[in-house]
């Protein structure tokens, strides 16, 4: 009676539930799961891949963005549309790692380790049509829709000071693949600068719309982008002897920069730093008492902004 019984510990334990690959693998959604990736793996590979790579899924509404990472080379990336379902999904991620290490031999979707799923009666009927993997050999245009919604606060410093303010911003940043858009509403506390007898006090809130494209690693995300700037700047006349004027004009912009941004969840922490260019030169003039000449001083025409918030995925 001990025999069996010691038989039967030993093929219970040589043989646990749930393999994994060795290759690690994570995922930010159920749909797929890291689990069920990293399970079809070793029906592709040997021991499911190397122990030295990594592979990171990350899912939004209607695509799925995968990376790979080995020591010593360029971490890889891809993004396919999320067709299908859950089963499909983590298929369509292994087959696309397996690939990338240069290990998945003719015919691997009938390899044993990858079991076949059941077609549905609608499935076989048009099962002459393209199959649901097709656009692992001729992929499409993925497009994202989903958007981030931030707040945050700058620092801004021109030729006459500097300031501090809040900024706004909204945004696409997968719409078309890596490249997306991006708008901000900003509002900074005024600066000052001298004119003949007295002095201006100024304010310039803006609003910019820009391009944007996103190169990612593990952990962080780098979006260059380049914008057009709206600029309304309003002066406010002070210290002058004979009357205090104001005044409001409107003037266009550009700006480059890069967002360092640091993903958690749906959301990201980020920080930004900026130039903003004005071409259109403004100035503000003064007559002097009581000689009535007259002075001017002209506005700073570039600024450098430094910006630190948290954007929330809202779709």
């Amino acid at each position: 009676m001990k025999r069996p019984r010691l038989v039967l510990m030993l093929a219970v334990t040589a043989f646990p539930a749930v393999s994994l690959a060795a290759t690690r693998v994570s995922s930010d959604s159920n749909c797929p799961s890291s689990d069920a990736i990293s399970q079809r793996l070793l029906g592709l590979l040997a021991a499911g891949g190397p122990t030295t790579a990594s592979a990171v899924v990350r899912n939004d509404t209607s695509s799925m963005r995968i990376q790979l990472s080995t020591p010593g080379e360029a971490t890889r990336e891809r993004t396919v549309p999320a067709s299908g379902d859950c089963a499909t999904r983590a298929e369509k991620a292994a087959l696309i790692i397996a690939s990338w290490l240069d290990a998945m031999p003719v015919g691997t979707l009938a390899t044993p380790g990858v079991p076949p799923r059941p077609l549905s009666p609608a499935a076989q009927a048009h099962s002459s049509g393209p199959d649901s993997l097709d656009d692992l050999e001729d992929p499409s245009i993925s497009v994202s829709t989903r958007a981030l919604l931030g707040a945050g606060c700058f620092g801004l410093v021109d030729g006459k000071g500097g300031s501090v303010g809040l900024a706004l911003a909204t945004g696409m940043p997968h719409l078309v693949e890596r490249f997306g858009w991006s708008v901000e509403v900003s509002w900074g506390t005024s600066r000052q600068m001298s004119v003949g007898q007295g002095a201006a006090r100024y304010w310039r809130p803006t609003i910019s719309l820009a391009a944007t494209a996103e190169f990612r690693t593990k952990n962080w995300v780098a979006r260059p982008q380049a914008a057009v700037v709206l600029g309304v700047l309003s002066i406010d006349g002070t210290g002058f002897n004979s009357q205090n004027l104001s005044a409001t004009t409107v003037n266009w912009g550009a700006a480059a920069g890069v967002t360092l941004a640091r993903p958690w969840r749906r959301n990201e922490f980020w920080l930004r730093v900026e130039g903003v260019a004005w071409p259109q030169g403004r100035a503000v003039r003064s007559k002097q008492l009581p000689t009535g000449s007259d002075t001017s001083a002209s506005f700073p025409n570039w600024e450098l902004r430094s910006t630190a918030g948290i954007s929330w995925g809202i779709s």
